[in-house]
């Protein structure tokens, strides 16, 4: 049986839903998506889920000071995902865009050696089951325009431009 603890945190882009264990985060999800969310937990764990209600203040601190100024700090969250080992790659390669910079998904499949696998990156860019700490959201259009974004446009636009960075929509 897996236990991991559910936790809502109260942010300028709304309510984060994120599942945890030993300051790992599993999941995570804004609020209108938070049914998904659990489909999602379930769908990975099966009957193997025990989810209980519990605050995470290591985490909560480091979403705290993202939102308040420091675009750094979500790279010191650790994450814990399930997924095809190019869904792996992919993600792993979403954590490599450092804070105040895009990449765009065709820059991002040759960086992760799929020459033109830029759609199946984008594939894997939108079931990226941590969204905001692994920064899909830094990923663009190779036109220089938003693209599309899980969590809503708009917020893909909000994060950037707290990173600092100027888009086209």
């Amino acid at each position: 049986m897996t236990t991991l603890y559910f936790h809502t945190f109260n942010s300028p882009l709304g309510l984060l839903h994120f599942a945890h264990a030993n300051d790992v985060v599993y999941a995570l999800a804004f609020a209108e998506f938070q049914e998904q969310l659990m489909e999602q937990l379930q769908k990975r764990f099966a009957e193997n889920l025990n989810l209980q209600p519990a605050p995470n203040a290591a985490i909560e601190e480091l979403l705290e000071r993202y939102f308040a100024g420091d675009i750094n700090a979500l790279s010191l969250i650790q994450t814990h995902t399930d997924g095809t080992p190019f869904q792996q790659e992919v993600w792993q390669g979403l954590r490599g865009i450092p804070a105040g910079q895009t990449t765009s998904y065709q820059q991002l499949a040759q960086e992760i050696g799929k020459e033109n696998g830029q759609r199946a990156v984008g594939t894997a860019n939108g079931r990226n089951p941590i969204p905001l700490i692994i920064p899909c959201h830094r990923v663009i259009n190779s036109n220089g325009k938003l693209g599309g974004y899980s969590g809503a446009l708009w917020r893909k636009e909000w994060l950037l431009k707290h990173e600092g960075v100027v888009c086209e929509r």
